[in-house]
């Protein structure tokens, strides 16, 4: 679903209804992968991480509001260097990075096993989320 700026709201019947037939569809509860921090301000998710790239100064204000609902934090970095990403934007709370679990994802690699651990630990539990 894509929605003008601004008119998130008046697409959520669209996505209720999607979310409905989606646990409704077979007898297996299905899983379904949202992107999107501005759809935070009206649902619940069972998991919730967000991706981080240090290295780029574009922070969306709707990441910024609703991070500490994260249960983990990916950071990003370029594949090839030994250092650590650069620090991260002074806009980020540093009680967020003690707090949160985080793991670091270079560009090209495969998803980190303690991230994949967290996805099907949630993937095991009976779906669930909130509008």
């Amino acid at each position: 679903m894509r929605t003008k700026q601004g008119y998130l709201a008046e697409g959520l019947p669209l996505l209720r209804r999607a979310l409905g037939e989606s646990q409704t569809a077979g007898t297996a509860s299905r899983a379904v992968i949202v992107e999107s921090n501005s759809l935070m301000q009206f649902l619940k998710p069972s998991l919730y991480f967000a991706v981080l790239d240090p290295l780029k100064e574009d922070f969306k204000e709707s990441a910024q509001l609703v991070l500490d609902r994260a249960q983990a934090l990916v950071l990003r970095g370029k594949v090839g260097g030994d250092e650590p990403p650069a620090p991260l934007w002074m806009k980020l709370p540093r009680r967020l990075l003690k707090e949160k679990a985080s793991v670091l994802q270079r560009e090209g690699e495969k998803l980190p096993k303690p991230l994949w651990e967290l996805v099907h630990r949630i993937l095991q539990e009976p779906a669930g989320v909130r509008l």
